[in-house]
């Protein structure tokens, strides 16, 4: 040990530095077991932050949520959520042992990153986790006032709408989760005239206090679907709407400084078009718009997907058509991978399949779920441990 010590010692700091923070987290890892003084730079602040911001394209992997129902069990609302870690490139390959969510429900779901992190949540289990350092932190029940019939020991046969969010608050260096919930028991859905009244609630939990705390009433519904959780801008974003017969919808963004939400306008004539996603694509809010299309389960039917860029944000008229893709077949866009050239989707019966948004290509990436459940995040490697974040207020 007091020989590495030594060869160290006879490295320039700025030297070593730019050496390390080149290196993957699993290589660093090893070499601070090598020396305390190794140890102690590689768990600094500054290089955490210097490691995390250097931009290389092996830093990146591919979180991939999926959920398979258990052979045998009658609810189809139970079974196993797996975490799986693939390679940021055309192999797709595993780079990690997969994990199983302790959550067994279908409705757990996960968002972000964050600096790294991501939010896994469900209407009983809620946490935060470093994929990266296989880092879990449990979070506080939420304090939104439920549904009778949903409390966290009770096994529910229906899928709970909740929508959620992770963000950093660089005001106060805090990380910060929100959740909205829909409370749909307390609507008349009979009373059309309520239409423009519906509400949710909304909760943000703040690390440093690990607490949950109620804030103003979102004045529309939040639509919780999977393809629709965009972070970007210090703001987390997802479909607004009113639920009227009119259809209009729009987008909702949440800033985590100042906690408050806006409104940012579809493109012109695209206000009604139901299916969409949002990605982060040329780091721009980009959209994606397709055509849901019912069919028999065995009747496949191929289509093609328009994708939107917003050159300014939060400028309607920056709206620009970027790509037209396909056709192919597609239940539901992903995420976008390997430097915005892929499109990740979820196409028939469950299968994970990847697009180039360039040559069209279209490509069976031998993974797959039970339909509708196939989730994607694309991870930089991060030191960042969420426990000693939570320790730095205790």
């Amino acid at each position: 040990m007091k020989e590495v010590d030594g060869q160290r010692d006879s490295l320039p700091h700025d030297v070593m530095i730019d050496i390390l923070k080149r290196l993957p987290v699993k290589s660093l890892m090893r070499f601070k077991c090598l020396s305390r003084t190794w140890c102690d730079v590689i768990y600094s602040v500054d290089f955490i932050s210097i490691h995390y911001n250097h931009d290389c394209l092996s830093n990146y992997f591919t979180l991939f949520k999926r959920f398979i129902k258990i052979d045998g069990n009658d609810s189809i609302y139970y079974g196993n959520n797996m975490l799986s870690f693939h390679s940021n490139d055309e192999s797709f390959k595993t780079i990690a042992s997969n994990i199983e969510y302790i959550d067994n429900y279908i409705g757990v779901s996960i968002v972000g990153p964050c600096n790294g992190i991501v939010y896994i949540s469900s209407y009983r289990s809620t946490a935060l986790y470093n994929p990266t350092l296989r880092e879990f932190f449990e979070l506080p029940p939420s304090i939104l006032p439920h549904s009778p019939d949903l409390s966290p020991v009770i096994e529910l046969n229906t899928c709970v709408i909740m929508t959620m969010g992770i963000g950093f608050d660089p005001n106060t260096n805090d990380y910060k989760v929100i959740r909205i919930l829909i409370p749909f028991h307390e609507y008349e859905w009979e009373d059309t005239d309520n239409y423009y009244k519906l509400v949710s609630k909304v909760e943000v939990y703040n690390l440093s206090t690990n607490s949950w705390r109620k804030i103003e009433d979102l004045q529309c519904l939040v639509d919780p679907w999977r393809c629709f959780n965009v972070l970007i801008n210090g703001a987390f974003h997802w479909r607004g709407t009113n639920l009227s017969p009119a259809g209009d919808n729009w987008i909702v963004s949440f800033n985590f400084s100042t906690e408050l939400f806006q409104n940012i306008l579809f493109p012109e004539g695209l206000d009604i078009e139901p299916c969409k996603s949002l990605v982060v694509l040329n780091e721009s809010l980009a959209l994606i718009c397709y055509t849901n299309i019912f069919y028999p389960q065995n009747v496949v039917t191929c289509q093609s997907i328009d994708i939107w860029l917003m050159k300014k944000y939060g400028v309607r008229e920056s709206w620009i058509k970027e790509f037209t893709v396909g056709p192919m077949v597609i239940e539901t866009p992903l995420s976008v991978w390997m430097n915005d050239v892929e499109l990740m989707i979820e196409s028939n019966n469950g299968k994970l399949a990847s697009c180039n948004l360039f040559c069209g290509e279209f490509k069976d990436l031998n993974m797959s779920g039970d339909p509708n459940t196939l989730e994607i995040v694309v991870c930089k490697e991060s030191l960042i441990s969420i426990k000693k974040e939570r320790e730095k207020w205790s």
